[in-house]
């Protein structure tokens, strides 16, 4: 079939413009649904084939392409168990606040140095620290918690005093302190409760210490965007310690060293399962040493595999914890804009650098008009850093890409240093911080406004993961109203939502339930939602339900919702690739009802015009189909079906008023198959809508209209080919 067919007549002619064939009796129906002699049809009855993206009227173009592409990919990353489940609630540990380095009053108690000297792993950059402190007798350690800020300054302050290490209460007023506060020779540390000292403050600090040959370490965290641990005299940002060196040394020191047992914990850190349980990419010092005590207890036939997962499980969750405690200090601006950001990466997690930002901002004012109705927030300029943000948050930048219009564009995108963070953000805020929910909705909702599908598909597969948690309250808050938008974005939301929340045990049954009594009495809009939802393949359970339910929105008040009803068919045909939907449109077309008929020829339309890269949920044989038309794309992969799919569209183009967006579509088809992976796949189909002469001659007059277009002719190796495969058409 790919060999050289005859050539076209040079020469002649342009042939005049294509003219809808007068009807034709259906491939498998004695008659057809219009006769011969019936007028031509009104414009509303036309069946269209530009309506199938109801992103259309988005400013850049490949919008539904985009949003299907960023829904797949985030689904598929995120998967469907990962969240904190409802049952699970009233045992969570919070393991993260228990364990906080904040340090306590009082001198060190012999048995905590003795385990510091045996455990602690030094830092790159802890030789600096100690000339620092041996130099200037003062030393502020910049960190965040849990990076081991602490045991990094009792470790200093113990090769300086011999031991002779205290912590001051971080009450204690830096200001006002006097020489009978501190000891002759001794090292103290201090994470202060309240804002540091200005330089004048401690420099005073620092001739005190000088008076009595003693030391001072005081930790702290630095806010985004601040300098000083950069360029004031004692400041020093403080690294983690590598965390494979802090594990191997608690390990050592919990199993008794090298050994046996020593050797099985190594290889249990390493079991991909436990990994995966464990949820986070880079432990911190006090993580890893948590880490080590578990791996040794499980070594030991203290826990069971089990019992290791589900409290390696824990990691993730005792962080979000810990991010989202109540104190006096958690509603400040800055606290709200660290949490803003946090949100925002859980919800965007894997979104462009800028894209999360500008969605934490809005966030963070959401938050802080909560907080304070009367306050009119702004926005920090040059005090607020991406860099700090990334680490108070556990994130990281990487190099990606996103579509803008068709074309991918490299971007710095980020997500959290783990899989665990974002689901375990989420569903801590859902289930222990009730406030909160108002304000993240509302945001939420806001994000459906952005154009842009790595913004509100990314927000809408967030929701429907808290959709999971609580369905009364977001269906009720969010998903309803936004079903009942007159904008098709917002109703697409809305269609993601219960389509995530939807794999959900708990919540699934409803879901369905819910989807159904839309789809059977809701109004326009909500029918046009349960359509959509209906067309991504999950939301009953049998084909024929689906089916049934598709076919009574797209004959609703005669056709109201023809065109939204098909394309979810066409959709639904890429998520179930067989043999049941395409009987399900030829059980249309052969309806003697006018809607039926109508809702037959659109899904055909849309079953060969919708590219396979639009489908929300492709079907796994379709994956390295992407770029092709779907109805192509299903005759390649199930070559059985081919025949059938043919008939489809074979029948409307006999159809007079789908005959123009039928063959529309074939032309772009024709078109476009020039030096594209289904080009042979085209070359093998056409002669399948070949059923007699004039059906042979309709195929050859508009290859060679298209040949003589003088703005996109075919180039003459694409007209060789698709002239011989429909020339090569054997006939009845």
């Amino acid at each position: 079939m790919n060999a050289p067919g005859p050539q076209p007549p040079q020469g002649s002619p342009k042939p005049p413009p294509q003219q809808p064939p007068p009807q034709k009796a259906e491939p498998d129906k004695p008659q057809g649904a219009e006769s011969a002699g019936a007028p031509e049809p009104d414009k509303a009855d036309v069946i269209g084939g530009s309506t199938a993206d109801p992103l259309g009227e988005a400013a850049l173009p490949g919008a539904a392409a985009a949003a299907s592409r960023v829904y797949r990919s985030t689904v598929s990353q995120h998967g469907s168990g990962t969240l904190v489940s409802s049952g699970s609630v009233g045992t969570m540990n919070f393991y993260g606040r228990q364990t906080t380095e904040r340090v306590l009053a009082g001198p060190l108690p012999p048995d905590q140095l003795r385990r510091l000297r045996q455990v602690f792993t030094q830092p790159a950059d802890y030789d600096d620290h100690l000339g620092q402190l041996t130099a200037g007798r003062l030393l502020v350690l910049f960190g965040q918690p849990g990076t081991g800020r602490a045991y990094t300054a009792l470790s200093l302050l113990d090769r300086l005093t011999d031991g002779h290490v205290s912590r001051l209460d971080p009450r204690t007023d830096l200001d006002k302190l006097d020489d009978d506060q501190i000891s002759e020779g001794h090292g103290y540390a201090l994470e202060p409760g309240a804002a540091l000292p200005d330089e004048t403050g401690l420099d005073r600090l620092c001739q005190l210490l000088g008076r009595k040959d003693a030391y001072a370490v005081l930790l702290a965290t630095p806010e985004p965007g601040d300098v000083l641990s950069r360029s004031a005299r004692y400041h020093r940002a403080h690294t983690p310690a590598a965390q494979t060196a802090v594990l191997e040394g608690h390990l050592a020191l919990e199993l008794g060293g090298a050994g046996p047992d020593y050797e099985r914990a190594r290889a249990t850190a390493l079991d991909p399962d436990v990994l995966a349980a464990r949820g986070l990419e880079d432990l911190r010092p006090a993580e890893a040493a948590h880490f080590a005590t578990l791996l040794a207890r499980h070594t030991q036939g203290k826990l069971t595999h089990d019992e290791l997962l589900g409290e390696c499980r824990k990691f993730a969750e005792n962080q979000a914890a810990e991010w989202f405690a109540g104190g006096g200090r958690s509603e400040t601006p800055e606290r709200l804009r660290d949490a803003a950001y946090r949100i925002a990466v859980a919800v965007l997690d894997g979104a462009s650098l800028s894209a999360v930002a500008e969605a934490a901002e809005m966030l963070a004012w959401e938050l802080a008009v909560t907080v304070d109705p009367e306050a009119t927030p702004g926005r920090l300029l040059f005090s607020d850093g991406v860099d700090a943000r990334l680490v108070s948050a556990r994130a990281v930048a990487e190099l990606g890409t996103e579509l803008v219009g068709t074309e991918e564009v490299p971007v710095r995108t980020v997500r959290f240093g783990g899989d665990a963070l974002a689901p375990a953000v989420l569903g801590h805020l859902w289930q222990h911080r009730h406030n909160a929910r108002g304000p993240v909705l509302r945001w939420l909702a806001g994000l459906c406004e952005d154009t842009r599908p790595q913004v509100w598909v990314r927000a809408a597969v967030a929701a429907g993961r808290l959709c999971r948690l609580d369905l009364s309250h977001t269906v009720h808050e969010l998903v309803q109203p936004m079903a009942q938008s007159e904008r098709a974005r917002r109703r697409l939301f809305a269609a993601s939502v219960l389509d995530v929340a939807l794999s959900s045990p708990e919540v699934g049954t409803a879901i369905r339930a819910l989807v159904g009594s839309w789809a059977r009495y809701g109004d326009q809009e909500l029918r046009w939602t349960a359509g959509a939802v209906l067309g991504r393949g999950r939301a009953t359970d049998t084909v024929r339900e689906s089916l049934d339910l598709l076919g009574g929105i797209g004959v609703w008040e005669e056709g109201k919702l023809r065109a939204g009803a098909a394309v979810q068919v066409a959709h639904f045909a890429g998520a179930h690739p067989e043999a049941r939907t395409l009987h399900r449109i030829r059980a249309w077309l052969s309806d003697e009802r006018r809607p039926q008929q109508d809702l037959g020829l659109q899904s055909t339309v849309y079953l060969a015009g919708l590219p396979a890269s639009d489908l929300w949920n492709r079907h796994e044989d379709l994956e390295d189909h992407g770029d092709w038309p779907l109805m192509l794309a299903l005759a390649a992969v199930r070559p059985a079906l081919a025949p059938e799919l043919a008939g489809l569209l074979w029948t409307a183009l006999q159809t007079p008023r789908s005959y123009e967006a039928a063959v529309e579509t074939v032309s772009d088809w024709l078109r476009g198959s020039a030096d594209q992976p289904w080009a042979g796949q085209l070359e093998r189909f056409l002669p399948l809508l070949v059923h007699s002469h004039d059906d042979r001659n309709r195929l050859l007059s508009l290859i060679k209209e298209l040949t003589e277009d003088p703005d996109q002719p075919l180039n003459e190796q694409q007209v060789r080919r698709l002239w011989g495969a429909v020339q090569g058409a054997s006939t009845p």
